[in-house]
């Protein structure tokens, strides 16, 4: 089966992850974002989405969860991993002279359920 675009179906982990950061790039995309950078990875950590969005630029951590149970996908970003997607940001932003004037923001999408029909939510200013 295919949803905006992405082959659906895949049972490993890896191949899932990625079939979610795709959905959400697509969602993104649809929603007038301007996608800059896919898996950006530092030594703090790895950024799945860096966007563009009017004044913004948007650093956007990706959660997959089948269930919704246990707190779901959002419930899963611990204080630590906010704490190095901050510090992930402020050295993209060090990094990418052109993005100085943007506003900074971290959003997170979340993609619950069945990746034949997911539920895609977008928390902006999440973190």
């Amino acid at each position: 089966m295919v949803i905006w675009g992405i082959i659906v179906g895949m049972k490993n982990t890896t191949s899932i992850g990625n079939q979610a950061e795709t959905l959400a790039c697509k969602y993104l995309e649809a929603k007038q974002y301007k996608i800059v950078e896919r898996n950006y990875k530092d030594r703090f950590c790895e950024i799945d989405i860096v966007a563009s969005h009017r004044d913004y630029i948007v650093f956007v951590e990706v959660k997959y969860r089948s269930r919704s149970d246990f707190g779901g996908a959002a419930g899963s970003i611990t204080p630590s991993k906010a704490l190095r997607m901050s510090r992930s940001a402020q050295y993209w932003l060090a990094t990418h002279d052109g993005y100085l004037q943007s506003q900074p923001r971290i959003d997170v999408i979340t993609v619950v359920g069945d990746m034949l029909a997911p539920e895609v939510s977008h928390i902006e200013d999440a973190i």
